[in-house]
C-alpha cells in the first residue's frame, strides 16, 4: 500500500490545483481519523492558508465541544513557523508537515522555538502515519494515539516521533511485564508530549493496569501521587475515554478501574449506547454499583434492535438502563423518580406467581379485590409463609382478587426487595443494592420470563464466577421450570 508521503506527492502533480488541494485533505483526513476514529474532522476550503486552518477537528457531544485547528504546512521548521507560532499559538492550534517528515538543518532550532510555544504541536503526516498503524487493541494504546490530536504538543518530527512511537508500541506490553524501566520510559514520553490533563489522564489508567497485574502500587514507576484507586473526579474525566476505545476484554482492568465506582459515575454519561466495554465495566462491578429501584417497562423494537441478542446495559438521560430483549429496566439512585408511575401493569393473581415465590421468603403481600384492599406484613423471622395459609388467603379473597404488590426477601441476605405490579417498578425498601438483583427479580415475577430467559441473564452478568446466585449449594437461585 502507498505511504502518505506517496499518496501526497501523486496529489501534488495533479495539473488542477483543485483536485490536488482535495485529494491531498483527503489523505491527510484519514490519517488523522485513523488516529482517533471518535474525531469529528471538518474541512475549510481553504489550502495552506496564513490564518484559516485546513481542518477543524472537534469531540465529544453537547455544547461545550472541545477543538483544534490544524494548519497543512509545506514544512514547520523555521523561519515561517516562528511566524506562524507567534500569530496563532493562542488557540493551541497543530501544524503538520505534508512533507516526508525527515529532519532538516533548522530542526534543532525549531525544537528551541517551540518550547516557547508549548501548547502547540508540530509534526509531519509521515510521523503520524507511523505511529497511527501501531496495533490499538490495548487501552493504554488507544489512549496515546487518540490524545495526540486533542492534547499533542512538542516538536513531533524524528527522533521525538519515534519516541512516541516506541510509546505507543511497548507500553501494554511493558506494563504487563511490570516492566519498571520501560514503563518509566512511556511516562516521561506522554508527560512531554501530552498536555497535563492527557498526561495525568493516562498515567493513572497506567497505574490501573500496573495493579491489575500484580504490580505494587509504591513501585509503579510514575511521576503523580501511587494512589491505585481511582478517584471520584478522576473516573468521572476518564470514563468517556476508555468507553470509547475498542473492545478491552480484560475484567481484571475493568475491576480495578472501579474500585470507587457508583451509579453515580455512570449517569454523568448522559447518553451512551450499549457497547462491550459498557457491559464489561459494569459487570465487573456489580458488587459496587448500587440503585434503589428500577422501572420495568416493555419497549417497541426498532428497526435496529436485535431482540434474540444477548442483554446489554446502556445510559439514556442520565440513567443507567439494561435492555433484556423488549424488557427495558431503568435504574433510578432515588426512589421517588419513579413513585409516579401507576398503571402500567395487570397485577397477577396469586396462582400465577406462587411457583416463583416459593424460592424466596415473602415479607409481605398486597391483595385487591372488588370492594377491598388487604396489606400484610410478617411479624415473625419465617416470613408470612411460616405464619399463614397464603392459598387459603387468596382463595379467601376471591377469584377476581390480585395481587398488586410483594415484599420478598432476597435469600441468605438482609435486602428486602418490593415488586410493584401496579407501577411495574422493583425497589429496595431499605438499602440500595445492586441493580443485577433488581432486574432478576423484575424478570421473574413482574415479565415471568422463561427459565432460559433467566439463565441467560444470569451469564450475562456472572464474571469469571465473581456474583454467584447464591441460594443453594451450587451458588444459584433453583431454577424455574419451563411453562408446560
Amino acid at each position: 500500500m502507498d505511504t502518505i508521503d506517496s499518496q501526497i506527492q501523486n496529489a501534488l502533480h495533479q495539473t488542477s490545483p483543485e483536485s490536488a488541494m482535495r485529494d491531498i485533505k483527503h489523505v491527510v483526513a484519514r490519517e488523522l481519523q485513523s488516529l482517533d476514529p471518535k474525531t469529528e474532522i471538518k474541512a475549510t476550503d481553504y489550502f495552506n492558508h496564513t490564518f484559516i486552518p485546513d481542518f477543524v477537528l472537534t469531540w465529544g457531544s453537547g455544547g461545550q465541544r472541545p477543538t483544534r485547528d490544524v494548519y497543512l504546512r509545506f514544512s514547520v521548521d523555521t523561519p515561517l513557523i516562528q511566524r506562524d507560532l507567534e500569530s496563532l499559538h493562542e488557540e493551541s492550534p497543530a501544524f503538520i508537515s505534508i512533507s516526508s517528515g525527515r529532519r532538516s538543518l533548522d530542526s534543532m532550532e525549531t525544537e528551541v522555538v517551540t518550547y516557547e510555544y508549548d501548547d502547540c504541536l508540530l509534526s509531519s503526516t509521515a510521523a503520524l502515519e507511523k505511529i497511527s498503524k501501531e496495533n490499538s487493541r490495548t487501552p493504554v494504546t488507544q489512549m496515546l494515539k487518540a490524545s495526540l490530536l486533542q492534547g499533542g504538543k512538542g516538536y513531533l518530527v524524528g527522533d521525538s516521533a519515534a519516541g512516541v512511537q516506541r510509546a505507543v508500541s511497548h507500553a501494554d506490553a511493558a506494563l504487563s511485564r511490570l516492566d519498571e524501566t520501560e514503563v518509566s520510559a512511556s511516562v516521561r514520553t506522554l508527560n512531554e508530549f501530552l498536555s497535563p490533563s492527557f498526561s495525568s489522564r493516562i498515567e493513572r489508567v497506567m497505574q490501573v493496569i500496573w495493579v491489575s497485574q500484580g504490580g505494587n502500587t509504591e513501585r509503579f514507576p510514575g511521576t503523580r501521587e501511587s494512589v491505585a484507586a481511582l478517584s471520584s473526579g478522576e473516573l468521572t474525566q476518564i470514563l468517556p475515554f476508555l468507553l470509547s476505545l475498542e473492545e478491552v476484554v480484560n475484567n481484571s482492568f475493568w475491576r480495578n478501574l472501579g474500585q470507587n465506582l457508583a451509579i453515580e459515575h455512570l449517569q454523568e454519561l448522559e447518553h451512551w449506547r450499549g457497547g462491550k466495554n459498557l457491559d464489561l465495566l459494569v459487570n465487573a462491578n456489580l458488587d459496587r454499583i448500587k440503585a434503589r429501584g428500577a422501572a420495568v417497562d416493555h419497549v417497541q423494537p426498532d428497526l435496529f434492535d436485535d431482540m434474540d441478542g444477548p442483554p446489554y446495559w446502556e445510559v439514556v438521560d442520565s440513567h443507567l438502563h439494561l435492555r433484556c430483549g423488549e424488557v427495558d429496566f431503568k435504574f433510578v439512585d432515588d426512589r421517588r423518580k419513579i413513585s409516579h408511575r401507576t398503571g402500567l401493569d395487570i397485577a397477577p393473581r396469586w396462582f400465577e406467581i406462587e411457583r416463583r415465590l416459593d424460592r424466596y421468603g415473602i415479607e409481605g403481600i398486597e391483595f385487591t379485590s372488588p370492594g377491598s384492599k388487604t396489606r400484610i406484613r410478617s411479624s415473625t423471622t419465617e416470613g408470612l409463609r411460616g405464619s399463614m395459609d397464603m392459598q387459603a388467603l387468596s382463595e379467601a379473597l376471591g377469584e377476581l382478587a390480585r395481587v398488586m404488590a410483594v415484599e420478598l426477601r432476597w435469600p441468605q441476605s438482609r435486602h428486602n426487595i418490593e415488586i410493584d405490579f401496579d407501577r411495574s417498578a422493583v425497589e429496595s425498601v431499605k438499602a440500595a443494592i445492586s441493580p443485577h438483583v433488581l432486574a432478576y427479580v423484575g424478570l421473574d415475577l413482574l415479565c415471568q420470563s422463561s427459565a432460559s430467559t433467566l439463565r441467560e441473564f444470569q451469564e450475562f452478568v456472572t464474571v469469571d464466577e465473581q456474583f454467584p446466585w447464591w441460594s443453594n449449594e451450587r451458588g444459584r437461585l433453583e431454577e424455574v421450570p419451563e411453562t408446560p
